[in-house]
C-alpha cells in the first residue's frame, strides 16, 4: 500500500523576512529546569534551552547545582515578565529577586526547522497534523494545526490531558455548548467542534493567540462555527455542558468563582496547566459546589475532571 504523499512548507513562508524573538535567561537549580521551562511553555514560551551556568566562587559549602535557562517568546512585555516571574517564585522554581536578562534576537532557522520536525501523532481519538501534512487515519478524529504562539499543538502534556479527558468524556455523552477558556491555539475548542458540539466559544486575552486559533479552524472547516472571543470571562451570561481551562495554577485559582458560575448543572468541567504538587489547592478552590470527577497526572502535570 502506498504512503500518503507528504508535502514541505509552502514555499512562499520560506521567502518571508526572518523573524525576530524574545529570548529570557536566568539560572534556576538543575532538579528543577525541567519544571521551570514546562512553566514557561505554559504560560506562552515557545520553547526552552538548558545549558551549563557560569562558574562562580563560592564558599565552598555544597550548593544545589545550578544551570542556565533560556526561553524563547515571540513578545515579552514588561508586564509578561513580572507575571512570569511571580508564577516561578510562587512554584518556588526561583529566588525571590532572581536576575533575568532578555534580549531580541533574529530567528536562526530553528522555527522553520520546527515545523519540518512536526510529525503527525495521536492523543486518543484525536491525529494532529500539521498543514503540509494532512494524511487521514481511520478511526481518528484529524485537527490540523498550524504551529505558531498560540500554545497547544498537543505535544504538551498539559494539552494532551485535556484531550484526553473530552475524548473519554464524550464516549460517555455529547455535550452541546462547550466552552474554552484561553484558547491558545484553538486546538481544544476545535476539538469540541469536531466532536459534535453545537456551540463553541473560546476565549483568549491575547489577540496574536486568537488569529492564530482562527487560522487553524479555517484549516479544520469550523471557522463559522467557532466563536473566538478577547472578551472576559466574567461577561457571558449563559450556561456551558463542558469547560475546558488549560492555565496556570494560579489563574485556574482566581476564576475559579466565574468558571463554576458558567457551567450548566449536569456539566464538566477539564482544567489543566496545573503542576502535580498545586492539584490539591486547584481542586479545593472549587469546593464545595464541584467535587473531583477525575484526576490524571503525566509527566508532572495534572489534568483534573470536575463536576457538581
Amino acid at each position: 500500500m502506498s504512503r500518503p504523499r507528504t508535502q514541505s512548507p509552502p514555499e512562499p513562508a520560506r521567502r518571508r523576512a526572518r523573524p525576530s524573538y524574545v529570548r529570557l535567561t536566568f539560572d534556576v537549580a538543575a532538579a528543577r529546569a525541567d519544571e521551570t521551562a514546562a512553566i514557561l511553555v505554559a504560560d506562552g514560551a515557545l520553547g526552552c534551552e538548558v545549558g551549563a551556568a557560569p562558574k562562580i566562587e563560592t564558599d565552598r559549602r555544597r550548593a544545589p547545582r545550578r544551570v542556565r535557562l533560556k526561553a524563547y517568546f515571540n513578545r515579552l512585555a514588561a508586564a509578561d515578565l513580572a507575571r512570569l516571574r511571580r508564577a516561578l517564585e510562587a512554584a518556588e522554581m526561583i529566588a525571590h529577586g532572581a536576575r533575568f536578562e532578555t534580549e531580541r534576537i533574529v530567528d536562526p532557522g530553528w522555527a522553520t526547522a520546527w515545523m519540518e520536525r512536526f510529525e503527525p501523532f495521536t492523543v486518543g481519538r484525536f491525529l494532529i497534523v500539521p498543514p503540509w501534512n494532512r494524511a487521514p487515519r481511520d478511526g481518528y478524529v484529524r485537527i490540523i494545526i498550524q504551529p505558531a504562539q498560540g500554545f497547544g499543538t498537543g505535544h504538551h502534556a498539559t494539552t494532551a490531558g485535556v484531550l484526553r479527558a473530552i475524548d473519554e468524556l464524550w464516549r460517555k455523552r455529547g455535550f452541546a455548548r462547550a466552552l474554552d477558556v484561553g484558547t491558545g491555539s484553538g486546538i481544544l475548542a476545535i476539538a469540541m467542534r469536531l466532536l459534535g458540539a453545537e456551540e463553541v466559544v473560546a476565549l483568549d486575552i491575547d489577540p496574536i493567540a486568537l488569529e492564530n486559533a482562527r487560522e487553524n479552524a479555517e484549516l479544520n472547516g469550523v471557522g463559522r462555527e467557532v466563536r473566538f472571543s478577547i472578551v472576559p470571562l466574567a461577561s457571558l451570561r449563559r450556561h456551558f455542558d463542558l469547560i475546558t481551562a488549560n492555565i496556570l495554577s494560579s489563574t485556574l485559582i482566581e476564576m475559579a468563582p466565574r468558571l463554576i458560575k458558567r457551567l450548566a448543572p449536569e456539566g464538566r468541567l477539564v482544567l489543566s496547566g496545573i503542576l502535580a504538587r498545586e492539584a490539591n489547592h486547584v481542586v479545593a478552590a472549587y469546593r464545595p459546589a464541584l467535587r473531583c470527577l477525575q484526576r490524571r497526572t503525566e509527566r508532572g502535570w495534572t489534568t483534573l475532571v470536575m463536576g457538581r
